[in-house]
């Protein structure tokens, strides 16, 4: 088996397993928003993960078409394709990544303000309300900055009555009770709400105001999440940083089987033409 034909086929081999995880990412964003019935609808891609999992899904899909048919063919406008489409890949993760480096602080801002409109949008939206729960209980979280940002939502805020006020997702309750989708309802104490909402403030009731053996934990979780994961980011600094590098490693090694296989077809080429 000549070197040629070794990395002819690990190529192909290689944009084979790309080509079906981007085909299976778009499927998925597909099914997603045809159940929400929105497929056409492009309103919420700000955060939509579904839309979000479908441009992710359609990059790689477009990376590991023409590696994968440039491989097998040995088409070299199809590897220049798919090598350069690499390359920018990279240089653009390499930019966001020294953009957040450079701009931390602006970063959490907007991310803070994301939440936020996360929050408000919960009722509306069934990916992203499934998004947010996930969030809260993988970081074990509530709201923003504390549980009180969750009577931003009309649903919950204790000045709107109804059966969810005065109370916070499920997903905001301790693990255990998470099998009680009620366990976050009516977490507030009633007590002092009524002033509260007939005064002229912005209708908020201050964390003193939840019930008595509620927080830390025991019922819910008076942390918010932007802490919780700011706390796991520097927590797991190097292992992200670890995985950044093997993603850089992978994309680099495509492109240098992409060019190895290039520069041999062009050789097979010239040794033929003299």
């Amino acid at each position: 088996m000549t070197s040629r034909t070794i990395v002819k086929y690990s190529l192909f081999a290689f944009n084979i397993f790309v080509w079906f995880l981007g085909l299976g990412l778009v499927a998925a964003a597909i099914w997603s928003k045809t159940e929400k019935g929105n497929l056409m609808d492009f309103n919420s891609m700000k955060y939509d993960p579904a839309t979000i999992v479908l441009v992710v899904g359609a990059i790689v899909f477009w990376i590991g078409f023409f590696g994968w048919v440039g491989a097998l063919r040995e088409n070299i406008l199809f590897l220049q394709i798919f090598a350069g489409s690499l390359i920018i890949l990279f240089l653009a993760e390499a930019a966001c990544g020294i953009v957040v480096f450079i701009m931390q602080d602006k970063v959490v801002e907007v991310v803070q303000q994301q939440m936020f409109k996360a929050i408000v949008s919960y009722r509306n939206d069934s990916d992203l309300r499934d998004a947010v729960n996930v969030a809260q209980r993988t970081f074990q979280c509530c709201g923003v900055s504390n549980f009180t940002d969750w009577q931003n939502n009309r649903y919950f805020q204790c000045c709107n009555r109804g059966i969810e006020s005065c109370g916070v997702p499920y997903s905001c309750c301790n693990l255990e009770l998470q099998e009680n989708l009620f366990c976050g309802v009516g977490v507030m104490d009633q007590k002092e709400i009524e002033e509260i909402c007939k005064s002229e403030s912005d209708d908020y009731v201050p964390m003193s105001h939840l019930k008595s053996g509620y927080g830390d934990g025991q019922v819910i979780y008076n942390v918010g999440c932007l802490v919780t994961m700011k706390q796991w980011f520097t927590s797991n600094l190097y292992t992200i940083g670890g995985a950044a590098i093997g993603v850089a490693v992978v994309q680099i090694g495509g492109v240098w089987l992409s060019q190895s296989l290039i520069n041999k077809i062009r050789a097979c080429l010239y040794q033929r033409a003299k």
